[in-house]
């Protein structure tokens, strides 16, 4: 990988570099990138909740609830589409 580095930013990332005994300043600039790529997905794709939310949650998906109109609509759309041969009920996306 071939990089472009301000003076300053090499020289802050050299410093680090040799504090946490790093073997090289290539080693220590794919270490910083592999846990800030690691955290940035984390927080992209993970949904954290306390306690009060998480059985909030789970209480919602579980309870049993008659489907509203607009789902009942979505049902009866899709019914027609397959009836007119517009989509397959075989396949699913």
């Amino acid at each position: 990988m071939d990089l472009r580095m301000d003076p300053t930013v090499k020289e802050l990332a050299t410093r680090a570099s040799a504090l946490i005994g790093s073997k090289s300043l290539s080693e220590f600039v794919v270490q910083a990138i592999r846990e800030k790529s690691t955290r940035v997905i984390e927080e992209a794709e993970v949904i954290r909740l306390n306690n009060e939310a998480f059985h909030g949650f789970m209480a919602a998906c579980e309870a049993e609830t008659d489907p509203n109109e607009a789902l009942l609509a979505a049902q009866r759309r899709r019914k027609q589409r397959i009836e007119n041969g517009e989509i397959d009920r075989r396949v699913t996306r």
